[in-house]
């Protein structure tokens, strides 16, 4: 069975037997954010700024442990440092910046804090879908879409706080962990791969519990 099958199983069994919590069952929400992302291969890569955005629903297992599925578009990428082929006085060195964007499905166990202001934590897994990409080599872009795989699938960690605000609100604050698993590009003979995608974001986000 195929990895994505696997992690959409797993899914669907923690929905069947799940408990529902004593005051509230379900919040929706959105989020917004942005991130820096790398892929780690045996290219020599840099950080590239990104963003992500979506939308949330979050189930109550417990009163404080959440299963929470996503739907995000996110953009990732990177940027190949290089040495100037025909290099002048004062002329730095090149930079190659690829753009990856993804529909991004993850679902994650969360803890949170019976407190006001709730500390939260927590961590799971995604299945992303490679909608579009772009290089940029210097003032030339191009899609390059064929070289690289479709489907990706990320571990994803958390760590952050929230704050209510009315009755029914949250306010919240997260800092996002995602390792890739899958090598993004399918390189042929000798080509560097560039490996599996990496990246940290901030994101802020708000909950309305039904």
């Amino acid at each position: 069975m195929k990895l994505p099958h696997i992690f959409t199983s797993l899914t669907l069994c923690l929905f069947c037997f799940a408990k529902s919590a004593e005051s509230q069952n379900w919040a929706v929400g959105l989020h917004f954010g942005e991130n820096l992302s790398t892929l780690r291969g045996n290219a020599k890569t840099d950080y590239q700024p990104g963003f992500m955005g979506g939308l949330h629903a979050s189930h109550y297992l417990t009163k404080n442990v959440v299963l929470r599925m996503e739907a995000n578009f996110e953009r990732k990428g990177t940027r190949v440092e290089g040495l100037n082929p025909n290099p002048d006085p004062g002329t730095p060195n090149f930079g190659d910046d690829y753009r990856f964007d993804y529909l991004s499905l993850p679902v994650m166990l969360r803890y949170s804090t019976n407190s006001r202001v709730k500390f939260v934590a927590g961590g799971g897994a995604s299945v992303d879908y490679l909608l579009r990409q772009r290089t940029d080599y210097g003032d030339l872009t191009t899609n390059e879409l064929g070289q690289y795989r479709r489907f990706d699938t990320d571990l994803i960690g958390i760590v952050g706080g929230a704050v209510p605000f009315g009755e029914k609100w949250t306010f919240s604050l997260e800092f996002r962990g995602m390792w890739g698993l899958v090598k993004v590009d399918k390189p042929s003979g000798l080509a560097t791969e560039f490996g599996k995608n990496l990246s940290w974001g901030l994101m802020a986000g708000v909950n309305y519990y039904l």
